[in-house]
């Protein structure tokens, strides 16, 4: 804690206020890269370690770019500073909060971006989402209970407050609607989870791009000293960047510290992180694919109460907030394939690679739960997995019953209502 409280000093003592003979803010900015640090959690040690990493790797931002982050940490109050490629002072701090707050609040993250874009004004901007996430696993609260992203656990005993995906989509569309920023060039989602269609195709009207892991990440997440330089590049590229930066990273098991090592000695045989991008413009088009080819699964859609095989695919989650712990996130790709005809499939893979135009796969990765290690040793490596999840509505315990039944609780997304789950039976 004493080591923690002292990398903290260091790191706000060097988020130092502009003066008024500072240089003027840069009019000519092509794009800002806003990082939205919530890290008011146990996340707090490797949210410092991450913004020091930043620092490294600041060299990478270009002239036209700018790299500001939100840094919402324990014990302190949140701040937005810029971090530059400058020995002299790395990080500026350009606005300070005078109180503590829930960072996953969604009209104070509305509030946090609409500042960030007033202090950097910018043609475009892309937005990284630091911390916890679980995708589309949901409540119907505002500020949510054990889902979504970005828990905060500001207030002593408050438990933790999340955001959920649906609430994050209407605030980011409401910046847009007022003229704040342009739709975003990307949200890289450097949490666990997120890479799963329904949060995607709820945040497709606010994003360009999408990229992350459907899977847990590590808990040091992504290396931005090696990174940064990718945040600032364009269309496949960037995606390409980001994605071969962090998954080589975390392949390369020399990468890891000792005590990475050690918890995860699997990872030397060559396993990383499954990361993907999915173009947002696309995913219109492979809503109503996958709806279309579900009618025409071999042997008929299950109908209620009857299950589809999901044995030997890959999911990415293991769902311990349910009264009854399941499996969920099951690899989207592979659920296709499992359910369509080998024509049918190679017809609607073809809008799944327009839809997500690049992936990379690891069978095993990180994680906090030994039920998904076991897992891991299960999983059929001759499907065809595209690294990008997908409900599929289940009889059992965790799916249909206890206070948040899985199966009803996907609702609340847009996909959902477009793939119609109640056609066959699933209420």
């Amino acid at each position: 804690m004493r080591k923690l409280f002292i990398i903290l000093c260091g790191v706000i003592l060097l988020a130092g206020c502009k003066k008024d003979n500072d240089e003027p803010v840069k009019k000519d900015t092509q794009r800002t890269v806003m990082v939205y640090i919530s890290g008011d959690n146990n996340l707090s040690g490797a949210a410092i370690s991450d913004i020091q990493e930043m620092q490294a790797g600041a060299a990478g931002i270009p002239s036209d770019g700018r790299l500001v982050a939100f840094v919402d940490l324990n014990d302190s109050k949140p701040f937005i500073a810029e971090i530059k490629n400058d020995k002299r002072q790395p990080v500026d701090t350009l606005y300070k909060y005078s109180t503590d707050f829930y960072a996953s609040d969604p009209n104070l993250f509305s509030e946090v971006l609409e500042r960030v874009a007033g202090l950097c004004p910018s043609k475009e901007y892309g937005l990284v989402l630091w911390g916890h996430g679980s995708g589309w696993l949901v409540e119907k609260d505002t500020i949510a209970q054990h889902r979504a992203y970005g828990i905060d656990e500001t207030g002593s005993g408050s438990g933790g407050k999340w955001m959920n995906i649906t609430q994050m989509a209407s605030a980011l569309k409401d910046l847009q609607t007022k003229n704040v920023m342009p739709k975003l060039s990307y949200i890289f989602a450097d949490c666990c989870n997120m890479m799963c269609v329904e949060a995607a195709y709820e945040l497709k009207d606010v994003t360009e791009y999408m990229i992350g892991s459907p899977a847990e990440i590590p808990g040091y997440g992504a290396p931005y000293n090696l990174i940064v330089p990718m945040l600032f590049k364009s269309g496949s590229n960037m995606y390409r960047g980001i994605i071969d930066t962090y998954y080589d990273y975390y392949a390369d098991f020399d990468n890891l510290n000792y005590v990475e090592r050690s918890r995860w000695p699997y990872m030397k045989d060559g396993y990383s992180v499954p990361l993907s991008v999915i173009d947002t413009k696309y995913i219109g088009a492979l809503a109503n694919m996958t709806h279309d080819m579900l009618e025409r699964a071999q042997g008929g859609y299950p109908q209620y109460p009857k299950s589809p095989d999901l044995s030997s695919i890959a999911f990415y989650c293991y769902n311990s907030f349910s009264y009854w712990p399941v499996d969920v996130m099951y690899d989207m790709r592979a659920i296709m394939e499992r359910l369509l005809s080998a024509a049918d499939f190679t017809t609607w893979d073809s809008i799944y690679q327009q839809a997500v135009p690049y992936y990379r796969m690891s069978m095993k990765w990180m994680t906090e739960f030994y039920e998904q290690y076991q897992a891991f040793s299960t999983f059929d490596p001759n499907l065809k997995y595209g690294c990008v999840s997908m409900f599929t509505p289940r009889e059992g315990q965790g799916y249909s019953y206890g206070a948040l039944p899985l199966n009803q609780t996907v609702q609340n997304f847009a996909w959902s209502r477009i793939i119609d789950w109640t056609r066959f039976g699933w209420e």
